[in-house]
């Protein structure tokens, strides 16, 4: 079933409506489908990276570490190529976030309409911290899923 939710009632949905059960940020995974390449923005909360991350002894460049914890594969668990292909701060409804552009190639053959998008940067630690994905190549965003502990895959058909 499609859900297209306008701009400001997307934005309503993923800030007020999650703060009622967790008043800290969420993050974005923000998909432009293209002919033969997916790219994402990656919107990740400093306070909740620095949650998920506080026990790790080594302390990753965001990139590398977004190597760790997202990725895409085939239906049939073929991955795909990730290049981050750059990192920069920004702020968000008032938070602060690390924003990285990423490039998701498919292996060959396979359909760039159809894979299993892997994430767990902040949710491996923090169970109740949200990934909202959306398709934002269109006129009006649609969210395509959400993922929070233990989910961290998701199904994208496009």
């Amino acid at each position: 079933m499609k859900r297209v939710i306008p701009g400001l009632m997307l934005l309503c949905a993923a800030a007020g409506g999650v703060a009622l059960a967790h008043s800290a940020p969420n993050s974005l995974v923000k998909l432009d489908f293209l002919a033969h390449t997916v790219r994402a923005e990656v919107l990740v909360p400093e306070s909740e990276l620095a949650s998920a991350t506080a026990a790790e002894s080594t302390k990753w460049p965001f990139a590398e570490y977004l190597q760790r914890h997202l990725s895409v594969e085939t239906p049939q668990g073929a991955a795909w190529k990730l290049e981050v292909r750059s990192v920069s701060s920004t702020a968000y409804l008032g938070h602060a976030y690390l924003s990285a552009q990423v490039e998701f190639t498919p292996p060959p053959g396979a359909s760039v309409r159809e894979f299993v998008l892997v994430d767990d940067a902040v949710t491996h630690e923090v169970r109740n911290h949200l990934v909202l994905v959306l398709v934002t190549d269109t006129a009006t965003p649609e969210v395509l899923g959400a993922l929070q502990y233990p989910a961290r895959r998701l199904k994208v058909q496009r």
